[in-house]
């Protein structure tokens, strides 16, 4: 027994006796199977794989039933759509806290205490030769390219410290000595408050000379 075959609806609804309720239904299906079309081809448009991919080419039809059809591949009579590739955006890395305070480069701010710790401020140094060790103090640490001057009596010395200590020539009396902390450039930056003291140096003995004492010669 041969089914029964229809080639377009008004034929259907003749051969099954199609109600307009039952065609009323045929249509909100169709319209709700559109929507769905629709709004899966939007979802797919916007997702990750079209951000990642070139120009998409789809495929447009409409069926006999009115129904908007899409797919990646051709039909009969279907139009060719081409989709544009989504823009996309590349944000700035974050960069850690760390790693910002790392990167950035130390700025000076300037130095908290410079001072003579070395003789002492009124100090008597004796019987050293005419050598005086002299010592700074420097915080927070002396910078890079900065250098430190020692000066004695007013007189820069001739070298900057190579550390925080200079050795002196001094002669016996009073004395004033001050530190100076210098940038790359040679321009002072701060000096601290001079100190004075006072260096002696005793005489060395000499046994007493006179003429040799002989006892008396016989007559």
């Amino acid at each position: 027994m041969q089914r029964a075959r229809c080639r377009s609806a008004r034929a259907c609804r003749a051969l099954f006796f199609v109600t307009p309720e039952t065609t009323g239904y045929a249509r909100f299906m169709h319209i709700g199977r559109s929507l769905l079309v629709g709004l899966c081809l939007a979802v797919w448009l916007g997702g990750i794989g079209a951000a990642a991919r070139a120009d998409t080419t789809l495929y447009k039809w409409v069926d006999q039933d009115g129904v908007t059809h899409y797919s990646d591949r051709p039909a009969p009579g279907a139009e060719q759509v081409q989709i544009p590739r989504a823009q996309t955006y590349k944000g700035t890395p974050t960069v850690a806290p760390q790693a910002r305070r790392a990167n950035a480069k130390t700025v000076f701010k300037g130095y908290s205490r410079v001072e003579i710790t070395y003789p002492e401020d009124g100090q008597t140094i004796a019987n050293t030769g005419g050598i005086v060790a002299a010592v700074a103090a420097v915080e927070p640490s002396l910078a890079a390219g900065h250098q430190l001057w020692f000066s004695l009596d007013g007189t820069r010395q001739n070298e900057p410290s190579p550390g925080l200590t200079a050795t002196l020539q001094v002669v016996r009396g009073n004395h004033t000595l001050e530190v100076t902390i210098a940038d790359e450039s040679g321009r002072d930056i701060v000096s601290s408050a001079p100190v004075s003291f006072i260096y002696r140096q005793n005489a060395e003995a000499s046994p007493p000379r006179g003429p040799l004492l002989t006892p008396p010669k016989k007559p």
